[in-house]
């Protein structure tokens, strides 16, 4: 039993690591500081993971180093304790630097014995100049409950203001809260409030108030692709003079249906299409971005999980 279950851990790291490596081999980004110092943690973690990773398109320049692991069944205090330290760690040995953990370090103060956090992933955005570069941490909330002591806290933490109206939708449906640590000392953090895409209909509450919101601030395109999508999230933070949005699909075959990529897209979705157990696929851009005759500015995630099972977050 106990030599099964060694096997079936080693087996789950390895598989982490063929994700990164494959994706990285792909798009030919090499293996620079310090994504060799992100594999020892991958290898570190022992639950069940999903991996998701990420490219950005701006205009005929690609960016496909970034990655966002979470660790799936392990408390997420540990997961801050533990893996986030040690990388942190290891990184300011090497070049010097000071993360800025203030903000973080306030909310996981205030909320450590929250039972509303599922997990937390732990992410690196590797940019070509490093101080565009950022670790990412993603706490992801319970949306089965009110997130609204949560949301106030990153909010008031941060100094963010947003309309009354908008502060609304933020309390009541953001289901991931998301802290960047850049390498070069700055730090921010972005609320995510979802909903489910037309694909599912409503869940429940949760995504009524973003729901509305979406029908009422934004055109057609995005309310169409709102409709088909399984999936809505919108990102926002006081970096962004407008916010990201997101459109999961369970079923990557259908991504064409809805968006006409530039070249480098192509190229992202076919690599995607011949991937196996890939659990969804993510499109995100600016409405303006959207409403583009053909997409050149935007991300495309995909998220695969090592022990080739996902489950959607309002499951």
């Amino acid at each position: 039993m106990v030599l099964n279950q060694l096997f079936r851990q080693s087996s789950l790291r390895e598989r982490r690591l063929q994700f990164l490596r494959t994706h990285l081999d792909a798009f030919e980004v090499e293996p620079v500081f310090p994504l060799p110092i992100y594999e020892e943690v991958l290898l570190q973690m022992e639950g069940i993971c999903g991996v998701e990773s990420t490219c950005q398109v701006v205009g005929n320049q690609l960016f496909a180093g970034c990655f966002d692991v979470s660790d799936i069944g392990t408390d997420w205090r540990l997961s801050i304790d533990r893996q986030l330290q040690f990388f942190l760690g290891k990184v300011e040995s090497r070049v010097g630097i000071k993360f800025n953990c203030n903000l973080l370090e306030q909310f996981v103060g205030i909320h450590r014995g929250s039972s509303q956090i599922l997990d937390a992933s732990l992410g690196l955005h590797r940019y070509p100049h490093l101080k565009d570069s950022f670790v990412k941490i993603c706490f992801h909330l319970d949306p089965k409950t009110d997130p609204g002591e949560l949301v106030k806290t990153a909010m008031a933490i941060d100094g963010s203001c947003y309309s009354l109206e908008l502060t609304q939708v933020l309390l009541k449906d953001t289901f991931i809260i998301a802290f960047n640590l850049f390498f070069d000392g700055r730090s921010e953090i972005e609320l995510y409030p979802g909903a489910p895409g037309g694909k599912h209909g409503e869940q429940g509450h949760w995504g009524q108030d973003l729901t509305l919101y979406i029908r009422k601030h934004f055109g057609k395109k995005v309310n169409d692709l709102f409709s088909v999508s399984n999936i809505v999230a919108a990102s926002f933070s006081r970096a962004k003079a407008e916010p990201i949005l997101h459109f999961s699909f369970t079923n990557i075959k259908e991504i064409p249906n809805s968006f006409r990529f530039n070249n480098l897209g192509n190229r992202i979705y076919s690599f995607c299409e011949s991937q196996d157990c890939i659990a969804y696929a993510i499109v995100g851009a600016t409405e303006k971005n959207l409403e583009s005759s053909r997409l050149e500015h935007f991300y495309f995630s995909y998220n695969r999980y090592d022990s080739g099972n996902a489950t959607l977050v309002f499951d």
